[in-house]
């Protein structure tokens, strides 16, 4: 359900996008007419195809020129998109319009700014003296000038610097500002607003018009890059700005414009204008503030849903857990309840005789030996059911991996068959039919022919790196394998840190534990492989709780053993060392070592006592080093040692038989 969502959703944006490149092109067409259609007016002297209506100011014929040179640039970097690996003179002629739209705009405000004359108002026509708001005859308005040299810019960075969109999308929505307030000056019958001054001359109508509509072909010709990729998700964000961005362009100089035109009317004063100027875009942005408030609403109450959902599942884990915990510290309660009345029973019986304190000795030791049956049945259930989980999803991973894996060079050589079926449409129809040429823009044939190949590769190397993560899933929870066999300790290691993986990475108290492997060269040891990862998992977790809790009270440096030196010290740089190396040719050693707080002498000659612990109740029994050392020194006959200093970490050196006996 959740990927034909995403798909969904995926689907909807790539149509939104699409439709606004579409408008993009358009947008270009249109502005290219529109300069068209003004240098016609001066060829033929048509006064409304210059000026629309009599008593407006002209377009200039400079102005018609940077339009239609705008307007061909923009269309050219369409094409370009499309054919770039085909046809590379369309970018060179893309870059040509748009400087020479920077150059006229930039020498036009270089003759504004220093009183100069080029002459280039007058190039290729004429203009009357006493032309409507024109100051120099031929000459474009100092705002229009300044338009053309941003817009011009903004074209050329879409052409030669692929990642400067927010630059380009910064130019071009100076000039909308620009041409906006022009636009409203003759909406509102304010010649402020679309003239810099008396001794200027003013900007046209449809030179506003036309500047808008440049200024949004050039902002959705890519909508999702640069600063319109805000707009053009397809996230709360997204669809909040697409909704309010409309009204908010709009309904303001709409209100503006009623309220004048009533004011001007002498329906009402000055001040009943203002204030209803106010009431008005007070009610408008309520109204849609609440429209999105509502839409917002929804989304996050789904969201507040999915929360409340993943934490009643949390709590009723935590109390599972807790429940675990407290059976356990039951029962070692009544346990310890029992060690003591047994030591009281033997101070009472001390002055016995000789067959009684050997009574009272066999006692003790058969409550030893419950001890450790006891440590193990609780250390191997919670590996046992802990390898069962992992071996299930290993197992169930592996099916569909292995049918994806076996299918993708399949895949791979029938799209290949496909494209190169294309590739012959392309060669001997070279000129499709219009419905067919439509869709190959639309779908980016080429980006997709390029593309493809990149997925299906990609697709390849992560069914190969599951596969490898399901074999050492499934090589760590060999804990039903009960014969000795020679194995690689590597993968050991390795296996037990993938299921270690989450807790090395960066937590909000504290940086990401940085790992070092030192492997020398180990040939296959002789061993039990499930009790050794065992052994690997009690080590190298009791390093990371180390590491993670140097903040309390008691250390974990040394499993759960260490009270910490300096409560208040904070490790900067967490790190756990592992290194292998063959001592002899009967030998091999692995040392386990962290940069922690480390250990007294007093709690390193308890560390591997059956139920010594220095964590808080309900946080360790005291088990896991407990088991490691008889794994390691009574099933393997080697040797488990702890080095370990106050305030620099502590060391685990493993020493097990190459062969065993």
């Amino acid at each position: 359900m959740e990927l034909s969502e995403g798909r969904v959703r995926l689907c909807e944006q790539s149509t939104l996008i699409a439709s606004m490149q579409s408008y993009s092109r358009k947008a270009a067409s249109t502005v290219l007419l529109i300069g068209c259609v003004v240098i016609a007016g001066w060829i033929f002297d048509i006064a409304i195809l210059k000026s629309i209506l009599p008593g407006l100011v002209s377009m200039k014929a400079n102005t018609a020129i940077c339009f239609i040179l705008s307007g061909t640039s923009l269309q050219l970097w369409h094409r370009k998109l499309k054919n770039i690996s085909r046809q590379p003179h369309l970018r060179i002629a893309a870059v040509a319009c748009a400087s020479l739209v920077i150059s006229i705009g930039l020498l036009t405000l270089i003759q504004y700014g220093f009183n100069l004359n080029f002459g280039i108002d007058e190039l290729f026509f004429k203009d009357n003296t006493s032309a409507v708001g024109t100051a120099y005859p031929g000459r474009m308005a100092p705002n229009t000038a300044l338009n053309f040299f941003l817009l011009g810019s903004a074209l050329l960075l879409l052409n030669i610097a692929r990642l400067k969109y927010i630059l380009a999308h910064s130019f071009t929505l100076v000039a909308f500002l620009i041409a906006s307030l022009g636009l409203l000056g003759y909406i509102y019958g304010n010649s402020y607003f679309y003239k810099a001054g008396s001794s200027y001359t003013a900007m046209a109508l449809h030179t506003a018009i036309a500047f808008i509509l440049l200024c949004f072909g050039i902002l959705f010709a890519r909508p999702d890059r640069g600063l319109i990729a805000v707009v053009s998700s397809n996230n709360a964000g997204g669809i909040m700005a697409r909704r309010l961005y409309p009204t908010a362009i709009a309904i303001p100089p709409i209100v503006g414009w009623l309220i004048l035109s009533g004011y001007r009317s002498n329906v009402y004063t000055a001040e009943m204008a203002i204030s209803l100027l106010g009431v008005l875009n007070v009610v408008v942005f309520a109204v849609l503030i609440w429209w999105n408030a509502k839409e917002l609403g929804s989304i996050d109450e789904q969201r507040y849903r999915a929360e409340k959902a993943l934490k009643e599942a949390n709590e009723e884990l935590e109390n599972r857990v807790y429940e675990r915990t407290a059976q356990l510290s039951k029962t070692n309660e009544e346990l310890q309840n029992e060690i003591a009345d047994r030591k009281l029973a033997e101070e009472a019986w001390r002055q016995s005789e000789e067959r009684e304190k050997q009574k009272s000795q066999q006692l003790e030791l058969a409550l030893q030996k419950l001890q450790q049956t006891q440590s193990q049945l609780i250390q191997t259930e919670k590996m046992s059911s802990l390898g069962q989980l992992i071996a299930g999803v290993a197992h169930e991973i592996n099916n569909p991996i292995n049918f994806i894996y076996g299918n993708i060079n399949y895949a791979h050589q029938y799209c290949q068959d496909l494209l190169a079926l294309v590739h012959l449409y392309q060669q001997h129809y070279a000129h499709p039919v219009p419905e067919i040429e439509q869709k190959l823009e639309a779908i980016e044939l080429d980006f997709l022919i390029e593309d493809l190949a990149k997925l299906l590769t990609s697709m390849k190397l992560g069914a190969e790196r599951i596969r490898e993560i399901v074999l050492t899933l499934r090589n760590f929870s060999r804990l039903h394998e009960a014969e000795k066999k020679p194995v690689n300790i590597h993968e050991g290691i390795d296996s037990t840190l993938l299921i270690l993986q989450s807790r090395l990475k960066a937590k909000p108290d504290r940086p990401p534990i940085q790992l070092i492997k030192e492997y020398g060269d180990l040939p296959l040891v002789e061993c039990y492989a499930g009790l050794l990862n065992q052994v690997f998992m009690n080590i190298l977790a009791n390093a990371i709780d180390a590491l993670e809790q140097t903040d309390n009270s008691r250390s974990k440096a040394a499993g759960d053993k260490s009270p910490i030196q300096n409560p208040k010290s904070k490790i900067q740089n967490p790190q756990i060392r592992i290194r292998t190396e063959k001592i002899n040719s009967t030998q091999i050693a692995i040392s386990i070592a962290d940069n922690g707080p480390g250990m007294t002498e007093e709690v390193r000659q308890k560390l591997f006592d059956p139920f010594f612990t220095t964590k808080p109740v309900g946080k360790g029994t005291g088990l896991g080093l407990s088991i490691s050392y008889q794994i390691v020194v009574e099933k393997h006959g080697g040797q488990l040692k702890c080095i370990s200093t106050p305030g620099k970490g502590a060391e685990f050196a493993i020493e097990i038989p190459i062969r065993q006996s």
